[in-house]
């Protein structure tokens, strides 16, 4: 298994955390026309049934240097990959990311998406970025509570937007509050 991709174990299922590829584009489509048109304007700030190609081609942009990208892979009943969530950090030159969670709207609430904040930040942190933000619409109240767990302070935003700010570097003794089973490696639950 490559450096970068991790197994873990949510609710008794192995899954694989990992990069998005470019090869990925199917499986991303498939995520995305297999959540409800609320959750993804709960994401993307708009009320479509499915993505536009160029809004999925935007999302396809594989740029290491600016983005962190991870993916939360599980096994379909065809035994083909499937992915369950996608975490996204957009980096600046000035230290800062702009944090995206999609998280498929049958499985919202089991901790995926704790899981991949939780290894977004480790990653941006990694990286040497200072801050990580995100606009988040005042109704998506599950992503406001999981950013106030994971200790987002919440400023001023656009009318009906929130935006929401952690300082990466006062994490010293940050500790997750994830919900999964722990890592294949033996790491313990949290």
């Amino acid at each position: 298994m490559p450096d970068n991709e991790e197994i873990v174990t949510l609710l008794g299922q192995s899954l694989r955390l990992r990069p998005l590829r470019a090869g990925d584009r199917a499986l991303l489509e498939d995520l995305c026309g297999r959540t409800e048109s609320h959750d993804l304007q709960m994401r993307f700030f708009n009320g479509f049934r499915s993505l536009p190609p160029s809004l999925l081609d935007e999302l396809m942009r594989i740029d290491p240097d600016q983005r962190i990208t991870l993916v939360a892979l599980g096994a379909a009943s065809s035994g083909q990959p499937d992915i369950l969530a996608v975490a996204r950090a957009h980096a600046s030159a000035d230290g800062t990311a702009e944090l995206a969670l999609l998280v498929r709207s049958d499985l919202k609430g089991i901790g995926l998406g704790s899981l991949l904040l939780e290894r977004l930040i480790a990653r941006c942190r990694s990286r040497g970025l200072r801050v990580l933000a995100a606009d988040v619409l005042q109704n998506n109240t599950r992503m406001l509570r999981l950013a106030e767990r994971y200790g987002f302070r919440r400023e001023p935003g656009e009318l009906g937007i929130t935006h929401l700010v952690l300082d990466l570097d006062s994490l010293a003794v940050w500790r997750p509050v994830t919900k999964y089973d722990g890592a294949a490696n033996g790491s313990p639950r949290r």
